[in-house]
């Protein structure tokens, strides 16, 4: 079957099926997305996660197809919840994917401090990002995406490299836990979607992935952060949205300009409009505002993923000595990072160099 010419740069308004069957064999180099699972009530819970599963492997048999031979995927899933059992998605996706000769790299734990809660099992703290390659000839570049080393002048103690640099300065590579803060609440980001993807996360997988000038391909665009994520770093990037809505915000974002009304479709748009055209910010309103009036980016808490991690381990290691004192029977230690008294990251100390 011949296959149509697509137009690069866009987001189709649709199913992404329609838009797959006209896509040619190996045309995209990255494809990168976190499926919906919206069956709705018609189906009883375990007959919902079979068609669901049914429905992700007739995507994915195309998303192979449509992937460059060095091409990537990255698949980010989390838990289906069957009365009160709990089944991690990525395990039932792990068999579809290989069953398309694709290859497994990494299995990427994208960890949170906060999620559901649970009362009879423990909390869900984290989601996977599965990430497949369609052969053994494949781009990963390291360099875009290093993150600083724990001990940054370290230096070999003995041998022919003693006093030389141990590791690379320029940054280690960053494993597979991540700690990309949601995006939710006060977050620059936010649109009117309720999963989004944070930019920096999708960033760091294009950077890794691909070159500049390659195509990322988005079958469930959402609100288009992979749209422009890609556009940012001199990608081409194409997808679908099957919700209208959804895709007008998208288009929003890409525009990067006021709507009719003078909103913008979330604060980081309407700030980098203004920062550009010089205007000030509150002036102008978005669509998820909360408050009388947007501020500056001076006076947003925007830290790096570095900064979650640090937060992250330090309340760990609280918690452990917090549970040991329980079990001594002594008197738990204060948490300084709590009852409103979260320190600065550069007043912090616990986990410093």
């Amino acid at each position: 079957m011949q296959k149509q010419n697509v137009p690069l740069n866009a987001i189709f308004p649709g199913d992404v099926r329609q838009l797959l069957a006209k896509l040619p064999d190996g045309c995209v180099d990255l494809i990168v997305s976190s499926p919906p699972y919206n069956l709705g009530k018609e189906y009883e819970a375990k007959r919902a996660l079979q068609v669901y599963l049914e429905e992700q492997t007739d995507v994915l048999r195309e998303c192979a197809r449509i992937l460059a031979p060095q091409g990537a995927i990255f698949w980010q899933v989390g838990s289906f919840a069957d009365a009160g059992s709990l089944i991690p998605l990525d395990i039932r996706f792990f068999p579809i994917l290989e069953s398309f000769g694709l290859i497994p790299r990494n299995r990427i734990a994208w960890a949170r401090q906060h999620g559901l809660h649970a009362s009879r099992k423990f909390s869900c703290r984290y989601e996977t990002i599965l990430w497949f390659t369609k052969g053994d000839e494949y781009l990963f570049d390291l360099d875009p995406i290093r993150v600083p080393q724990k001990y940054q002048n370290k230096t070999f103690h003995r041998g022919d490299k003693h006093g030389e640099l141990s590791c690379n300065p320029a940054g280690k590579n960053p494993g597979d836990i991540w700690l990309f803060r949601n995006v939710k609440h006060n977050h620059e980001e936010q649109t009117v979607h309720p999963c989004q993807f944070p930019e920096d996360l999708i960033a760091r997988i294009v950077l890794s992935t691909t070159r500049e000038g390659q195509v990322v391909f988005d079958p469930y665009m959402g609100t288009g952060t992979v749209a422009v994520v890609a556009r940012d770093h001199k990608r081409h990037f194409m997808g679908a949205e099957l919700d209208a809505g959804y895709h007008s915000v998208a288009l929003r974002r890409l525009k990067g300009e006021p709507d009719e009304r003078g909103y913008f479709p979330n604060l980081k748009t309407l700030r980098d409009w203004c920062e550009r055209k010089g205007k000030p910010v509150e002036k102008y309103r978005f669509d998820v505002q909360v408050g009388d009036k947007p501020t500056n980016r001076s006076a947003s808490k925007i830290y790096p993923e570095g900064h979650h991690l640090e937060e992250l381990a330090r309340r760990l290691e609280y918690e452990e000595a917090a549970f040991a004192a329980d079990v001594r029977g002594d008197e738990r230690p204060v948490d300084e990072g709590m009852n409103g008294k979260r320190k600065k990251p550069e007043e912090r100390t616990l986990f410093s160099e």
